[in-house]
């Protein structure tokens, strides 16, 4: 049984009106029948709704002032609502339940839905990175942090601020050396499809065309090269393109069908899984614009 003190019971008045109110008129469009699914000294309207974070988002345990402060959320970042308190507070779904006290959310007139990125959606996105969530070092990194670290390690980092688990305004960007924040309201000033994002969905394109780029190569070693599968592996990535390049095998098709024996033999033993290869030697062009000639091979996760 889930209690809450006399403390959130107090904020109840005015807050609840006001609260409930926006809430079935400006967000959830049609007021919905209370159901009781805690104990009697607060009760929730269920429903669903996105609304934006604003300087006073702190996410509790419970709906009580005195719970657990579990995380804050930096502004203007689109949170899924389940449900409205009947002491005044919104009850959100980020990895779990827990509640923001009335003023902590708003609503925004523009259509949000194309920009959303749900809860369901980002635990996808983020297989296997867990463990990097909540270092409680991540709003000290500064640019040569960032520039040390692989790119397995960076994707984790940027899953930590897509996640919420760190503030999006201390998100450094790995290619350029800056704030994320800085980066985005730089570009939304000249691009309107980006104005139109929130910056959790730039930051999602972002990190999404950063594992693409960082599975392609050209690498030039087997080290870079089980890295890059090592990333399939954590993503469940079932089939990804790449480029390697390397002077010691060339164009030498015997070799390059050895080399790639070794490597799939190795991610077999350490991994338990292996892959197909279909490889070509030709002229290849890369994401940001580089050319050459090497082995463009296609990997084929095989379970």
């Amino acid at each position: 049984m889930k209690r809450t003190t006399k403390t959130g019971v107090r904020i109840a008045g005015a807050m609840l009106a006001a609260v409930i109110g926006m809430s079935s008129v400006q967000v959830m469009g049609s007021n919905v029948a209370l159901q009781k699914v805690y104990a009697v000294e607060f009760t929730v309207t269920e429903s669903k709704a996105v609304l934006y974070s604003n300087e006073n988002t702190k996410v509790y345990k419970q709906p009580d002032a005195n719970s657990t402060v579990v995380t804050v959320i930096a502004k203007d970042i689109p949170v899924n609502v389940t449900g409205v308190t009947s002491n005044g507070w919104f009850q959100i779904s980020l990895n779990g339940t827990y509640y923001v006290p009335g003023n902590g959310l708003v609503s925004k007139n523009a259509d949000a839905s194309a920009s959303v990125v749900s809860e369901t959606d980002i635990t996808k996105l983020t297989k296997g990175t867990f463990s990097f969530f909540k270092n409680s070092e991540l709003s000290k990194f500064d640019k040569s942090d960032i520039e040390d670290m692989d790119e397995n390690t960076y994707i984790k980092y940027l899953d930590s601020f897509l996640m919420g688990y760190a503030m999006p305004d201390y998100c450094i960007l790995q290619d350029s050396g800056k704030l994320l924040k800085e980066v985005y309201d730089s570009e939304a000033k000249l691009d309107q499809k980006v104005a139109s994002m929130t910056m959790q969905t730039y930051l999602l394109n972002y990190r999404n065309n950063y594992l693409s780029d960082s599975l392609a190569g050209p690498f030039r070693n087997e080290k870079d090269l089980k890295l890059a599968l090592n990333r399939a592996i954590r993503y469940n990535i079932e089939t990804f393109g790449a480029v390697y390049r390397n002077s010691s095998i060339g164009d030498d098709e015997t070799k390059i069908k050895k080399l790639m024996e070794n490597v799939v033999n190795q991610m077999k033993a350490e991994q338990g899984v292996s892959f197909t290869c279909r490889m070509e030697y030709g002229d290849y062009k890369t994401s940001d614009g580089s050319e050459g000639k090497g082995w463009i091979i296609e990997f084929t996760k095989k379970d």
